[in-house]
């Protein structure tokens, strides 16, 4: 799906690239898309510079990172913002205190691009599939007004572009590429292992703090599976808020992600993951790994009902049913040997789509 023209319109070459995304504030998927987009413009020869992305990850990977927009911005031509969230509008209350600060400083970074004429462009990147007629907070419109080109994970929000007049196509999320570069481990058979990557606040925005003790009793059905809590934020960002701090038993364990490639290979080995997040979902079915997904943001349910497969997304009301599916051996079983995954292959195809406006706008002048 596309809109506006079949080819890019540009507004000067692309000779260096400062990659931007919300990296480096411990977000698993927000690093990931930095690192797959890393690996694209390596190997279309570009120079380029990423903002934020943690030193660690930079340097496992050899990339070049900075936390400082003058440095990221000297002598670029592109400035180039490689998935997440950025068409996705949020109450600016809420995003402040979420986020401090970083509203701000993504402000100044696009006034600063702006003024040093850098061309605007957007891969992978989604909204809720509304249409305001602001984005909020106003660094978002601000990117959406200079942009030439966009190219989005969701389809509906194609009528966001058209809203805002700006070129640009609709390709699956560029995570469903994981695969392609790390490699699933072999999977060893033993005592089922169920991922739990829940978090309180969206819990409590969501009025869903009840599933707690609901799943705490399935857990204490089910001593012959390992349930382990996740916490997807880097851990060298911030300790662990998961809930499985304040939950304990022997068949309960806690995971905090902290190296992508290892963290991947975690989510490869489970049975089951129960998830209100977007990309974990994501990747897990990438490997085969069948999800449910529980009070999801707009983004997360916007990307289940794109796939076919808001069977699996649970919210109020359905709780009781969960729970008795998860506490029932024989019907889990069953459950897990009849999930029905999304055509990940073709997804994966597809999804270099982003890749290949990539390389349009790099080769344009």
């Amino acid at each position: 799906m596309q809109i506006g023209m079949n080819h890019i319109q540009t507004r000067g070459n692309a000779s260096r690239v400062a990659l931007v995304g919300y990296y480096g504030r411990g977000n698993f998927g927000d690093d990931l898309m930095a690192v797959l987009f890393g690996f694209a413009l390596r190997q279309a020869g570009v120079d380029f510079t990423i903002y934020r992305l943690c030193r660690e990850e930079a340097d496992r990977y050899g990339f070049r990172t900075t936390d400082s927009a003058r440095d990221l911005l000297s002598d670029a031509r592109l400035l180039l913002w490689g998935g997440g969230g950025l068409l996705v509008p949020w109450p600016r209350i809420l995003y402040a205190l979420l986020y401090p600060r970083v509203s701000g400083e993504y402000a100044r970074l696009i006034r600063t691009a702006g003024d040093l004429g850098l061309r605007f462009c957007a891969l992978s990147v989604g909204g809720s599939g509304e249409c305001p007629p602001q984005l909020t907070p106003e660094y978002k419109q601000d990117f959406l007004n200079a942009a030439e080109y966009i190219s989005v994970r969701n389809p509906r929000d194609i009528d966001l572009l058209k809203q805002n007049g700006v070129p640009g196509d609709y390709f699956p999320d560029v995570i469903w590429q994981t695969l392609d570069h790390f490699p699933a481990p072999s999977r060893g058979r033993g005592t089922s292992r169920i991922g739990v990557d829940i978090y309180l606040s969206n819990l409590a925005r969501k009025r869903a703090l009840h599933f707690l003790p609901l799943l705490w009793n399935v857990i204490r059905m089910r001593p012959d599976c390992e349930f382990t809590f996740l916490d997807s934020t880097n851990r060298n960002v911030r300790s662990s808020r998961s809930p499985g701090r304040f939950i304990r038993g022997g068949n309960i364990r806690n995971y905090q992600f902290s190296d992508l490639a290892a963290d991947i290979e975690f989510l490869s080995s489970l049975d089951l993951l129960i998830s209100s997040r977007l990309h974990a979902p994501m990747i897990c079915m990438g490997y085969g790994v069948p999800v449910l997904s529980i009070f999801g943001e707009k983004k997360t349910a916007l990307m289940m009902e794109n796939l076919g497969m808001s069977c699996y997304s649970f919210g109020h009301g359905q709780m009781k049913a969960l729970a008795s599916l998860l506490a029932q051996k024989d019907r889990l079983a069953r459950f897990l040997e009849q999930f029905r995954f999304p055509e990940v292959d073709r997804l994966r195809r597809e999804s270099y789509g982003h890749q290949d406006r990539l390389h349009a706008i790099l080769q344009s002048q």
